[in-house]
C-alpha cells in the first residue's frame, strides 16, 4: 500500500460524527494522519430542513480527544485564515482529506502537492450541491457517493471514485442517509490509493446546476416521492 508522505485533515473543532469516524477509519486502514486542522464552529445562514433524514447521534468524542489518543498533532485555526494557508505552506502537505469543512478556498487548497480529497453524499455532476439526498429522490436520480478532488469551484474537480448505495424495498429516508454515510467511510482507502497512483477521471463537467438549499415546498414534495423512489431504484433479491 502506498502511503502519502504527509496527510492533513480538515476537521471541526467540535463533536461531530463524521470528523470522528473519518479520523479512526484512516488511522485502521494505515493512513494515520500528520496533522489536523479543526475549525471553530460558524453560524451559518441556512434554514434548518423541515425533512428529519438524520439520526441524532450518542457517544461521540471530541476529535481532539481522538487526536490525542492517536498521537495525531492537532491545530485549532479557521481553514480559510491566512494563518491556517502559512502552516499549510510550512508543512508541505502530500494528501488533504475532508472529515469536517466549510467550502475551502484557494490559498487552502493550493499547498497540498497531489490535491485535497472531498466525499459529496451524491453523485456528481448529477446531484451537486447542498441537500443531495433530497434533490435525487425530487429527480429521480440514483443515490450514491462521489469523491472528488476539490478546486476552486463547488462539487466540481476530478473524480477518484463514485458509487451508487444499495437500496431494499424496506428502505426509509434514515437508512438511505445512513448508507450514504456509510459508503463515504468505504471509499476513504480506495481514493487515496487512486490520488496517489494518478488513477483519476476527468474534470466535473460544470454545466450542471449546483443545487442551492431545498425549499420548504420541495421538501414536502420529495416525502411525497421517497416510497416510488425506493421501488424503483430497490435491489432486486
Amino acid at each position: 500500500m502506498t502511503k502519502p508522505t504527509s496527510l492533513v485533515v480538515f476537521a471541526y473543532n467540535f463533536v461531530h460524527r463524521k470528523t470522528q469516524d473519518f479520523i479512526l477509519r484512516l488511522f485502521l486502514e494505515g493512513y494515520k494522519p500528520s496533522l489536523i486542522i479543526a475549525a471553530d464552529p460558524v453560524k451559518l445562514k441556512i434554514p434548518p430542513s423541515t425533512i428529519k433524514s438524520k439520526i441524532r447521534h450518542q457517544a461521540i468524542v471530541h476529535p481532539s480527544e481522538v487526536a490525542k489518543t492517536l498521537d495525531i498533532e492537532y491545530v485549532v485555526l479557521p481553514h480559510n485564515s491566512s494563518d491556517c494557508a502559512a502552516l499549510l505552506k510550512s508543512v508541505n502537505p502530500e494528501v488533504g482529506i475532508i472529515a469536517g469543512a466549510r467550502i475551502l478556498k484557494e490559498p487552502a487548497i493550493e499547498p497540498f502537492t497531489k490535491g485535497i480529497i472531498n466525499f459529496h453524499p451524491g453523485l456528481i455532476p448529477e446531484a451537486r450541491g447542498l441537500d443531495a439526498l433530497l434533490w435525487s429522490i425530487y429527480n429521480d436520480v440514483p443515490l450514491g457517493i462521489t469523491a472528488h478532488i476539490i478546486d476552486k469551484y463547488i462539487d466540481a474537480g476530478k473524480i477518484l471514485a463514485k458509487k451508487e448505495i444499495p437500496i431494499y424495498s424496506n428502505d426509509t429516508l434514515f437508512d438511505l442517509s445512513e448508507r450514504l454515510y456509510e459508503i463515504q467511510l468505504d471509499l476513504l482507502k480506495p481514493s487515496i490509493e487512486a490520488l496517489l497512483t494518478g488513477n483519476i477521471d476527468s474534470l466535473v463537467s460544470l454545466n450542471t446546476p449546483y443545487n442551492r438549499k431545498m425549499p420548504p415546498e420541495l421538501e414536502a414534495e420529495v416525502l411525497k416521492k421517497v416510497s416510488g423512489f425506493i421501488e424503483r431504484h430497490c435491489k432486486k433479491n
